[in-house]
């Protein structure tokens, strides 16, 4: 499967079979890991991590390849491995093999962080509880009124909804704060 038709199909959300494709790129990403240390149980997470990485990067923003999804692939589990690699040997300097242009280690970073943010973000909402966690979702993700999603979520008006929107947020900044 071409790499444009893959992208094409996972911004629509057809998955299944694309991942099938993806999963081709494994053995390369488990050469590189056993070959820096790591065991197949920590390729195998690598490569879903790479595989998580691509995927909210083509399905959340205006992706651009630059390059083959598999060197792409391999590139972001080399960074993500390095990574590892550090915090487990609690070493500040690592095989020159691991080093990247500035330029792919900003990209990858960046891409790093957004998921450990998504993460924390993700944990946070679930201290909500179901009904705050409900109305963020209708509000946010589904793009409800708030006339709306008061009868959704069973409140008697836009303006109570309205107010436990911002309690919810507040709360959620609250918790975002003591991370």
């Amino acid at each position: 499967m071409e790499d444009n038709k893959i992208i094409e199909l996972l911004k629509v959300g057809k998955h299944d079979k694309v991942f099938l494709n993806l999963y081709k790129n494994y053995p390369q990403v488990e050469k590189l890991i056993l070959s820096k240390g790591g065991s197949k149980e920590d390729a195998k997470d690598v490569f879903q991590e790479a595989l998580i990485i691509f995927y909210e990067k083509v399905r959340n923003t205006d992706f651009k390849l630059t390059a083959a999804i598999g060197t792409y692939l391999y590139s972001v589990s080399r960074f993500l491995w390095k990574d590892e690699f550090i915090k487990r040997k609690g070493q500040q300097t690592v095989d020159l093999s691991f080093e990247f242009t500035s330029e792919e280690e900003m990209e990858l970073q960046k891409a790093i962080e957004r998921e450990a943010k998504f993460k924390q973000i993700e944990s946070v909402l679930t201290q909500l509880g179901d009904k705050c966690l409900r109305l963020l979702k209708l509000f946010y993700y589904e793009g409800l009124s708030m006339k709306i999603i008061a009868s959704k979520v069973g409140l008697k008006s836009e303006k109570i909804a309205k107010n436990q929107k911002y309690k919810c947020l507040e709360r959620a900044k609250l918790k975002v704060s003591e991370i």
